[in-house]
């Protein structure tokens, strides 16, 4: 099979498009022939090697959601047959024509619905709906900051709490992206980079401050004006860390006005195996009714990974950026 792959981290040119020997399923798994797959940042953090915690063990494949068709079933699957279109997040990687997956992970894309879009079901909107749903537990009035709302996650999160009736406000840098995000539905938008965001957030709440705050950047400035925006008792989501994995917060305003941080990821397996069946009923039912669509910046083939790669370090992607083979 033709596949992205690394021999260790470095830069986006140390992506290889190259050959590798054909996956095989085993016990309770499919092999799924990729159409399309989402390009994330953990993508780049991961080629990068900054964070030693991920392990590249040569050649490892990128990738966390993918959409395609079921080639081939593993010993004991029964809830899937070949040529079901289908989406999700497998074992292996996703940067290439042929990939692994659980069966149980991976879920039945619509028939009205493109690989293209369905290759950010599998991680994107997920993990939208955990945050903002599961976690954040966003009720219809509340004013709702969402961060980098311009990226392909930050794009599903507007939509997700425009669907449930709040009031949202996007943070982004730059015109180009304010504007992306205003159109993707944003009520309000801020640009992190230039403006006073504690204050702003304030002056369109009419004082009133954030009643949930989601971020996955973990920015310190942008991190604690939050913080000072969120009314008593407000909630700030994180689930994420591009900015750091460390960062210097006002605790004194956590606990004086009792707010709660909340983890927007992980969690005790039996129970969020449990939600998963119900979760992704509710998602599709959202996207079948075109109030979330995933917002592409751009689709490419595959051996375009590196340009991928440079394409979000350079901030410069503005939506969803989409591998396909095939």
């Amino acid at each position: 099979m033709k596949a992205v792959y690394l021999n260790g981290p470095g830069g986006p040119e140390a992506l290889i498009y190259g050959v590798l020997p054909d996956p095989s399923p085993g016990p309770g798994e499919i092999l799924v022939r990729m159409r399309a797959a989402g390009v994330n940042h953990v993508d780049t953090v991961r080629r990068s090697g900054v964070r030693t915690y991920f392990k590249l063990t040569p050649p490892h494949i990128l990738g966390s959601e993918f959409a395609g068709e079921v080639a081939a079933l593993g010993p004991g699957v029964t809830n899937h047959k070949v040529g079901d279109r289908v989406f999700g997040r497998p074992v292996h990687g996703t940067y290439a024509e042929l990939a692994v997956a659980k069966a149980g992970a991976m879920f039945r894309l619509p028939d009205d619905v493109s690989f293209e879009d369905g290759a950010g079901l599998g991680t994107t909107l997920p993990e939208a709906w955990t945050a903002l749903i599961r976690r954040g537990k966003i009720v219809a009035g509340e004013a709702v900051l969402i961060t980098a709302g311009a990226s392909g996650t930050g794009a599903v999160m507007i939509q997700l709490a425009k669907s449930a009736g709040c009031f949202v406000i996007a943070t982004a840098g730059g015109k180009q992206k304010l504007d992306f995000a205003r159109q993707v539905g944003a009520d309000a938008v801020i640009d992190h980079y230039k403006e006073d965001v504690a204050a702003r957030i304030k002056e369109v709440t009419n004082g009133r401050g954030l009643d949930v705050a989601v971020d996955g950047t973990c920015s310190a400035p942008l991190f604690n004006a939050m913080i000072d925006a969120l009314r008593p008792g407000g909630r700030l989501v994180i689930y994420g860390n591009m900015a750091s994995p460390e960062l210097t917060m006002n605790v004194r305003n956590v606990f004086f006005k009792g707010l709660k941080l909340i983890g927007g990821q992980g969690g005790d397996p039996d129970e969020l195996a449990a939600q998963r069946d119900a979760d992704v009923v509710g998602m599709l039912r959202l996207v079948s009714a075109g109030k979330v669509r995933i917002m592409k910046d751009r689709v490419l083939p595959l051996a375009e990974a590196a340009e991928a790669h440079r394409l979000l370090e350079a901030h410069a992607a503005v939506g969803k950026l989409i591998l396909t083979a095939g």
